[in-house]
């Protein structure tokens, strides 16, 4: 028995027995499916295995039968090179196979598993010095679980960060004391790479590839589950240079985006300039020139595996003889603007104001003027006074702009809505917001650069880039950015 020992755990192919029990049956019915309580919609799945289907005795195991010591088992995911994930990458679930499981304890026996990250990974070697643990688990293992598919969530948020390699560790603890023996399935059909051993009591004590021990074909059978760290498609923001107003961005339940170009613009040959959550790809791609002249395009998000993905039915119109805003320093509430076939103004203000003596700011589209000008004393007492908005060339169109009395108060409203367009902008910008008293331009580095105490703010002398701009509203402080460019 001495000699058996001594020859046991010495570095060859005895060191590690495979035990062969009898076939297993493997319920296939559930185990490519997550239960739904854990799975997000959002998630998809990384393998190295094909198949889920358990071949005896296909996975090493360091043992003096009947029982095993500490093994523990690593499986490399490089999630970028062999999975083509391109962002920030959250580990969700993980579910493995149970060839046989024979424990003492009727309440089973425990199985550790381990998210680490490593940044490099050449395919043949894995260094226990270069793996970053992110999480640890234990489950408990019992002799029912034989030959079943395991599924655990791992605690917290575990994120696997863009071009990190995650790599996962089965370990099976010493089971000589508790009188334990777990075999982990396995199988040969896998799509690539190898699965690593660690068994320390049997002389390996790095990971070693099984193919080196003579298991060249043995895969544990795993299955990681994720999503990714931005999981909903988004159009996060679509512009065009030289648009004249920001761009309006809705989702869910329409999933739209509109974007106004100068009245004269060609839309035929638009280069939008996009931007998706890491991970994602959309079509038509970034950079290409598309055609809106001839009505609205569909842009697709979705991620490398079209698990996830939404359309967005994006226009790109010229900008038209419209009323676009309106402010008024008697202002009590929400202008409403009714475009075609209306083409209506109404501005509401405080109870009491004479409505005979005022000047509202309309805004319209670069290129557009108001007759009577915008700011100009009007007398509302009568009713609608008609404001003509025109390109002074071939654009045109009346508009009814009425003045009415509410009691309505401010304060009891909601918080005032701010409007900046246009974003980006080249010459001036202007906000549109209720009770505007003044508002102050910053560069990226803090630096005051203007302040203006009127809502159109000329910005021809400032440098193309990115500024802050905070416009006071009231008793209120509102902040936005916008871009300049030339």
């Amino acid at each position: 028995m001495k000699a058996f020992l001594i020859l046991l755990f010495s570095f060859c192919l005895s060191n590690l027995y495979a035990q062969s029990f009898l076939p297993h049956t493997l319920d296939t019915s559930h185990a490519a499916v997550l239960p739904e309580t854990q799975k997000n919609p959002g998630s998809f799945k990384v393998s190295h295995s094909s198949s889920l289907a358990i071949f005896p005795g296909f996975l090493p195991l360091c043992l003096d039968e009947p029982y095993h010591y500490e093994n523990s088992y690593y499986l490399a995911y490089d999630l970028k090179n062999d999975f083509n994930l391109n962002g920030d990458w959250i580990v969700e679930n993980i579910e493995f196979a149970i060839e046989h499981a024979e424990a003492e304890n009727p309440q089973g026996q425990p199985l550790i598993v381990k998210l680490h990250v490593m940044s490099e990974y050449n395919h043949k070697t894995i260094i226990r010095d270069s793996l970053t643990l992110i999480a640890a688990d234990t489950v408990i293992i019992e002799d029912t679980d034989s030959g079943t598919l395991k599924n655990i969530t791992p605690p917290g948020v575990n994120i696997v960060a863009d071009g990190k390699v995650l790599v996962v560790e089965f370990l099976i603890p010493n089971g000589m004391e508790k009188h334990n023996l777990l075999f982990l399935g396995a199988n040969n059909l896998r799509y690539s790479d190898s699965t690593y051993i660690r068994a320390a009591r049997c002389d390996i004590v790095e990971p070693v590839n099984v193919s080196q021990i003579l298991f060249p074909e043995s895969m544990l059978i795993a299955n990681i589950y994720g999503q990714y760290a931005s999981p909903k498609p988004e159009i996060q923001s679509f512009t065009v240079p030289g648009q004249v107003v920001n761009t309006e961005i809705v989702n869910e339940p329409d999933y739209t985006v509109k974007l106004v170009m100068p009245f004269d613009a060609s839309l035929q040959a638009l280069t939008p300039e996009i931007t998706i959550p890491l991970g994602f790809k959309i079509s038509p791609e970034i950079g290409e020139t598309i055609d809106f002249s001839q009505g609205s395009v569909v842009y697709t998000v979705d991620n490398n595996f079209d698990k996830v993905s939404q359309s967005w039915e994006v226009s790109i119109v010229n900008a038209g003889p419209d009323i676009i805003g309106a402010n008024l320093a008697q202002i009590n509430g929400e202008v409403v603007i009714k475009g075609a076939p209306y083409f209506t103004l109404a501005i509401p203000v405080k109870k009491g104001t004479d409505l005979s003596n005022l000047a509202p700011d309309i805004m319209v589209y670069e290129g557009f003027s108001t007759n009577p000008a915008s700011g100009s004393v009007q007398d509302f007492s009568s009713g609608p006074v008609t404001y003509t908005v025109s390109n002074g060339e071939d654009l045109s169109q009346d508009w009814a702009v009425s003045v009415f009395e509410t009691t309505l108060g401010v304060d009891a409203r909601s918080a005032p809505k701010i409007k900046l367009f246009p974003n980006p902008a080249s010459k001036y910008i202007q906000i549109q917001c209720q009770n505007f008293k003044e508002a102050e331009i910053f560069d990226a580095y803090g630096k005051c650069l203007i302040n203006a105490a009127t809502n159109r703010i000329d910005i021809s002398a400032l440098s193309p880039g990115l500024y802050i701009v905070r416009t006071r509203a009231g008793n209120k402080n509102f902040t936005d950015k916008f871009f300049v460019v030339r």
